[in-house]
């Protein structure tokens, strides 16, 4: 698995985030709101907000791996459900060579919409929880260890949007 650039990401996001218009006109519309958040609840989903509901779709979107995406999201069903997820599950994933790399830059480029995206100066947070969270079901799995492989792969902060990852973050508080 390769990463693609960070403007892809963004563009691929960006554009999802624009097909929402025609999914929820009432919330994007001129006088509407023009954002949704991971929190915004979506109707005719049973309650569910943006985040939960939409999590395949992004992940369809990043990794492309049917495969993959099941089994991301059965970790991601293990962790919130606080149960032990399954063996397969977490063997298939273990085995995805450059997964953690994917991960990352896709993280990197959702953290750099938060503040703006597209036409929408609000931004949104839909995709960067959703890839965050995936993150954390894999290391609640125990595949890995963020701060280990993050320090493996280099990554600690980007000057070009300002944001910090999770290492990063960690070492504020060391």
């Amino acid at each position: 698995m390769t990463p693609q650039s960070l403007s892809t990401y963004r563009a691929a996001f960006t554009a999802f985030y624009e097909s929402l218009v025609e999914v929820h006109p009432e919330v994007f519309s001129q006088t509407g709101l023009r954002r949704i958040g991971s929190t915004f609840r979506v109707p005719g989903a049973g309650g569910l907000d943006a985040q939960t509901f939409y999590m395949r779709h992004v992940l369809e979107m990043v990794f492309g791996d049917e495969g993959v995406v099941r089994d991301l999201i059965s970790l991601a069903r293990s962790a919130y459900r606080g149960i032990e997820p399954p063996s397969e599950a977490i063997e298939n994933i273990s085995r995805v060579k450059g997964l953690h790399e994917v991960l990352y830059r896709a993280t990197e480029a959702a953290s750099a919409l938060t503040g703006r995206i597209g036409d929408w100066k609000e931004g949104t947070d839909l995709f960067a929880n959703i890839l965050t969270n995936t993150d954390c079901a894999l290391q609640m799995a125990g595949i890995y260890d963020h701060t280990a492989e993050r320090r493996q792969h280099g990554g600690s902060a980007n000057s070009q949007t300002g944001t910090l990852d999770q290492s990063a973050i960690d070492a504020l508080f060391s």
